[in-house]
């Protein structure tokens, strides 16, 4: 069973705290807005108590018979309040409001990407973490923004109804009974109605995530070609069928649902209410009780208390739906990354030693996410056949020029992952100068190393900035980018660009941007090691967009750029494996030979018969083309 988080029914104090929260995220992040949502909540709760008030002393004042004047004075004291009060209203929604939701929304999300950047590579694996995050994201503004939001309704609506039943109480106790009654009919729909909508949003975010994917695949120039030399589109467009499909059949589920709690419950008790109250009124009124223009203001008052009441509860109930997300919100901060900083300082690089190391995708989750029997975790594997490594021994020497090979599957790069810790070892160690990795400050350890990723990216920035892997100062770093270019073997590229290196790569944000082929992308890519002062370089399928030739000069510029340091070569292609002092031989997450090239070949195992086949293709091909 997989372990999700199982979500009870809510208690009171619980969704006191987690709304208390988010109003506390909110003060600390944008303070303003906090402060003045308030202040307009008190005004506009005057604003709609004032109202009925005036409505009431007008026509009393009229229906008594006072003098003009007295009715002047209630008229003109009323317009100016509302001038005044109106144009605060307005400067707050047109100006204020929108600039301190901004700023929200930016605060918001910068602390999720920060969060999101400390949590372990292993949870990106989940596709139930990545809809926690998706969900996290897309509703963190907007819910804060509601509870602050309703919360300042909220004000307002005590400030009025508050003003307001204490006068109909002055008029007669009977109706203030009956709203109270209606309220309460309200309130039980509307908790209802939450925990309905909590379900739909809940069950509607992987639909709508499967449709963005496929919108995006559309939408991207990565994969027009494909799409239009495959079959893809068939299976795509299936796919994004079936998902619409069930988009459509959850929205009849819940939109019948909505119907009889709103459409039935809620509107048979907000429209009976308001009859049943002019009924009695009507009598009063027959009775001598009431005079016309009391009638009239009573009415007036009834029909703002009763929608002031009504919407108060659901402001009310409201907080309760605000609670299930604040609360999904808070779980993704609270998620602590199992692999742990360590203390020790980074000493200089002597050795790099992998020790019985064993590892499994599966089993490297966090707990949220591992399987479970009941409430207990077990970390016991069921099938050995899921490690992606199996007990690897072995080690890196400082200056040492090391490959790692294999086919596709082998497990070279999912090794490279624990050496950079971006995953812990499920079994086993691994040792810096002897001491376990994990002792060390992460990121002292990862800053000294520079690493090409098979499925590097390139960004939307200037050839500079993506070279750097960040800020480029023109004045300190120009000669750093050149030089790391040219390592890199880019610079014949980089003098047919009309900006240089601050040509702009994709035209995603710049009409005049480049975009490289595969093979020149991959030696942007490559330069970012040689930018920096890395002590090891982890280099994944460097030349796998290469031709020969060009694969051949950029190994020889970095064996020319590397001398002095400890580089690791990952790839399936052995004519890069020549260069390295020695190889190790991975097939089924396996360390099964390891030596030098002419060391391997001697063993005639599986390395050399990689080599022969590889050999044998090559030639095949070069014959064929001459």
């Amino acid at each position: 069973m997989h372990a999700k988080t199982q979500r009870k029914k809510q208690k009171i104090s619980s969704i006191f705290k987690n709304n208390l929260f988010m109003i506390k995220k909110i003060a600390k992040h944008t303070p303003d807005y906090f402060i003045f949502m308030i202040i307009e909540g008190v005004i506009w709760g005057f604003i709609n108590s004032a109202s009925a008030y005036y409505t009431f002393n007008l026509l009393n004042t009229v229906s008594q018979g006072t003098d003009f004047a007295h009715a002047l004075k209630i008229i003109a004291f009323m317009a100016l309040f509302y001038i005044l009060a109106y144009l605060f209203d307005r400067w707050y929604r047109s100006i204020h409001n929108p600039i301190m939701r901004e700023k929200l929304y930016l605060k918001m999300h910068e602390e999720l990407f920060v969060k999101s950047r400390s949590l372990d590579l292993a949870c990106f694996d989940d596709p139930e973490f990545y809809d926690d995050y998706v969900w996290a994201m897309n509703e963190s503004h907007t819910r804060a923004t509601e509870v602050l939001e309703d919360t300042g309704k909220l004000i307002n609506r005590i400030v009025a109804s508050t003003t307001l039943i204490s006068l109909l109480i002055t008029v007669d106790p009977i109706i203030a009974l009956i709203l109270l009654v209606s309220s309460a009919i309200t309130v039980i729909c509307n908790l209802l109605g939450n925990k309905v909508s909590f379900q739909h949003s809940k069950e509607s975010t992987p639909l709508w995530r499967k449709n963005s994917y496929i919108n995006r695949v559309y939408r991207l120039s990565d994969y027009a070609k494909e799409l239009r030399i495959s079959r893809a589109d068939d299976l795509l467009m299936q796919e994004y069928d079936e998902n619409a499909q069930k988009i459509i059949d959850m929205e009849q589920k819940y939109g019948k649902k909505y119907f009889f709690l709103y459409g039935l419950g809620w509107n048979a008790a907000f429209n009976l209410t308001y009859s049943l109250i002019l009924i009695y009124m009507i009598v009063m009124l027959g009775k001598g009780s009431l005079l016309i223009g009391g009638f009239a203001a009573s009415a007036t008052v009834v029909g703002k208390i009763r929608w002031m009441l009504t919407d108060l509860t659901e402001r009310l109930t409201k907080y309760a739906k605000h609670s299930l997300y604040v609360e999904k919100y808070r779980e993704f901060l609270r998620f602590t990354p199992n692999i742990k900083k360590g203390q020790l300082s980074l000493p200089p690089f002597e050795s790099l030693e992998l020790r019985n190391v064993s590892f499994s995708y599966e089993f490297s989750a966090h707990p949220k996410y591992l399987f479970h029997d009941e409430d207990h975790i077990s970390p016991k594997k069921e099938d050995e056949n899921k490690d992606a490594l199996k007990n690897v021994n072995l080690t890196i020497h400082k200056g040492e020029k090391i490959a790692i090979v294999g086919y596709n599957g082998a497990g070279k790069t999912t090794l490279i992952k624990l050496i950079m810790r971006l995953y812990d070892p499920t079994e086993g160690e691994i040792l810096y100068n002897g001491i376990n990795i994990k002792e060390f400050d992460t990121d002292e350890y990862r800053k000294m190393i520079g690493t090409v990723f098979q499925d590097f990216k390139i960004f939307a920035t200037t050839v500079a900035e993506n070279v750097m892997n960040g800020s480029y100062d023109d004045t300190k770093d120009r000669e750093t980018v050149q030089k790391a270019l040219e390592a890199a073997d880019f610079s014949e590229k980089l003098s047919e660009l009309a900006d240089g290196i601050h040509t702009h790569l994709t035209r995603e944000f710049n009409d005049k941007g480049t975009n490289l082929s595969g093979g020149e992308a991959q030696k942007v890519a490559i330069s970012r090691v040689f930018a920096k002062d890395h002590t090891l370089i982890i280099m994944d399928e460097p030349s796998s967009a290469l031709d020969p030739m060009a694969e051949y000069k950029l190994n020889q510029s970095i064996l020319h750029h590397t001398n002095d340091k400890t580089v690791i070569f990952i790839s399936h292609r052995l004519s890069t494996t020549r260069i390295a002092d020695k190889i190790y031989m991975f097939d089924s997450g396996r360390l099964i030979e390891e030596g030098s090239h002419s060391e391997l070949l001697l063993q005639n195992g599986k390395y050399a018969e990689m080599f022969r086949v590889q050999s044998e293709k090559y030639q095949w091909n070069t014959e064929n083309a001459s």
